[in-house]
C-alpha cells in the first residue's frame, strides 16, 4: 500500500501556506526589526500602484513614446472576522491613540458613594470618591465615553456603564438608569472602577506589512490605516475591513524580524449570543436590531511626494471622521423625534466572543441624520435606518472603544 504525499501538485503558491505579518514602524517608511505579528484574516489585497507618463514625443514612426515611471504608492485592504485582540493595533492606528488599561481604582483610604439621581449633577446617576467627606480626584485618567466596569464582590455587583461626564475628577456621571442594578446599597470599601480602552487622539502610526511568497518577502512600508469598517448584521459573522495607503513595496530575501508571534486564537464573535445591544442617546431601539455598521476614516489623509525617490517622503494623517449606520424594526418614533430636535449624545453598540471578551464601540457625541423607514412591499416588517455622525465633545474626543472582559 502506498504511503506519503504526492509532490508537485500545486499550480503555484498556496494561500494557506503564505503567511502575512506586520509591525508598527518606529521610523516612517522603514521596516522595523524585532518581533512581527502574524495576521489572522480572510483575505488581503495590498498591491503597488505605479504612476507613469508617456509624453507626446514626435517620432518618425507612428508609435507611442517610452513610458516613464513618475511615482509609486501602495494600497489595499485586510479583511477578517471580528475576534478579541486581533486588530487592536490597527484600531489604535485609525484612532491615533494607544489602548489604556488602568489598574482597579479604589479610593483608599476612602470610599465610593453611589447616587441614583444626583441633584448636583443633573439628577443623573453618579459615583463619588471621597475620604471623610473630602472629594478625591481619582478619576483623572478615565476619559468621558469610557465604558467602565464597576466591581463590588461584597455586594455581588459586577456591571458595565458608560461615563457621560466627570465632575472635578472625583465624580463619574452616568446615563439615567445605568446604575439601577446597584440599587440603594452602601458600597463596600473594596468597590473598584476598572477601565480598559482607547479614545481618539493625535498620535501618528504607520506599519510595515510583509507577505512571504516563494521564499521571499513582499514588504509594504509606510502604511497608514486610512479606514476601518466593522459590520454587524443578522445572520452573518461580524466582519472587519481595514484599508491602508502606503509608500512603497520591495521584494527581498532578507528577514528583518527577530521573531513572528503566532496569530491570535480568541474565538470568533457572533451576533446571536455575543451581541450586547445598541444604545441611542441612552435608549435601546424598541425594534429588534438588524445591522450596525461602524465606519472610522481619516478625512483629508494623503501622501507627500517629491523628486529623488519613488515612494512618498511623508504622510498626512487627516482628521478622524466617525459614523454609524443602524437598522432596526420600526416600532416607535423615538429616534425620529431625536433627529427632529437635533439631539446629540452617545450612541454605542457592543459585541463579545463566547469567552466573554469583547468591545463596546461608542460615538461620544453623535447626531442622527437621514432617518428613513420605507414601505418596501407586502408581508414584511418595516425597517428603520438611521445614520449617526460623530461630533467632537467640547473637551475633544469623537469615538471610543472599550474592551470588555468576562464577569
Amino acid at each position: 500500500m502506498a504511503t506519503g504525499a504526492t509532490t508537485g501538485y500545486a499550480a503555484g503558491e498556496q494561500t494557506n501556506t503564505s503567511p502575512v505579518d506586520y509591525a508598527q514602524e518606529v521610523t516612517y517608511n522603514t521596516p522595523p526589526g524585532g518581533a512581527y505579528q502574524r495576521i489572522r484574516m480572510t483575505g488581503e489585497s495590498l498591491a503597488a500602484q505605479d504612476s507613469t507618463s508617456a509624453p507626446d514625443e514626435i517620432n518618425a514612426l507612428p508609435e507611442a513614446a517610452e513610458t516613464v515611471l513618475t511615482g509609486r504608492s501602495t494600497s489595499g485592504s485586510l479583511n477578517g472576522v471580528l475576534s478579541y485582540g486581533t486588530y487592536d493595533d490597527f484600531l489604535a492606528g485609525i484612532l491615533g491613540a494607544d489602548f489604556v488599561s488602568l489598574a482597579a481604582i479604589t479610593p483608599s483610604p476612602g470610599k465610593f458613594t453611589v447616587q441614583q439621581a444626583d441633584p448636583g449633577n443633573g439628577n443623573l446617576p453618579t459615583i463619588w470618591a471621597s475620604n471623610a467627606g473630602t472629594s478625591l480626584s481619582v478619576f483623572g485618567s478615565v476619559p468621558v465615553g469610557a465604558y467602565v466596569r464597576i466591581l463590588d464582590a461584597a455586594n455581588n455587583i459586577d456591571l458595565y456603564a458608560v461615563v457621560i461626564g466627570k465632575n472635578a475628577s472625583s465624580t463619574l456621571i452616568f446615563p439615567a438608569g445605568a446604575l439601577s442594578a446597584i440599587g440603594a446599597i452602601s458600597p463596600s470599601a473594596t468597590m473598584s472602577i476598572i477601565y480598559n480602552g482607547v479614545t481618539n487622539g493625535g498620535l501618528g502610526k504607520t506599519y510595515t506589512i510583509r507577505k512571504k511568497l516563494a521564499g521571499q518577502w513582499q514588504v509594504f512600508s509606510g502604511l497608514m490605516v486610512n479606514q476601518v469598517q466593522i459590520q454587524l448584521q443578522k445572520g452573518q459573522v461580524p466582519t472587519v475591513q481595514i484599508d491602508f495607503i502606503g509608500s512603497d513595496m520591495t521584494i527581498t530575501t532578507v528577514d528583518v524580524s527577530s521573531a513572528v508571534n503566532a496569530a491570535t486564537k480568541s474565538p470568533l464573535m457572533d451576533v446571536v449570543g455575543g451581541f450586547l445591544g445598541c444604545s441611542v442617546f441612552g435608549n435601546t431601539p424598541a425594534g429588534c436590531i438588524q445591522s450596525a455598521t461602524i465606519t472610522l476614516a481619516r478625512d483629508g489623509s494623503g501622501q507627500d511626494t517629491g523628486m529623488g525617490h519613488v515612494g512618498a517622503c511623508g504622510i498626512q494623517f487627516g482628521a478622524l471622521k466617525a459614523s454609524m449606520d443602524i437598522e432596526y424594526f420600526f416600532k416607535d418614533y423615538t429616534d425620529f423625534l431625536a433627529w427632529q430636535s437635533g439631539k446629540k449624545g452617545q450612541v454605542s453598540v457592543g459585541i463579545r466572543g463566547s469567552d466573554g471578551y469583547g468591545y463596546q464601540f461608542t460615538l461620544l457625541n453623535g447626531r442622527i441624520f437621514n432617518p428613513k423607514n420605507p414601505i418596501s412591499g407586502k408581508n414584511s416588517t418595516i425597517v428603520t435606518t438611521i445614520s449617526v455622525t460623530g461630533n467632537p465633545l467640547p473637551t475633544g474626543g469623537t469615538f471610543a472603544i472599550t474592551r470588555i472582559t468576562p464577569s
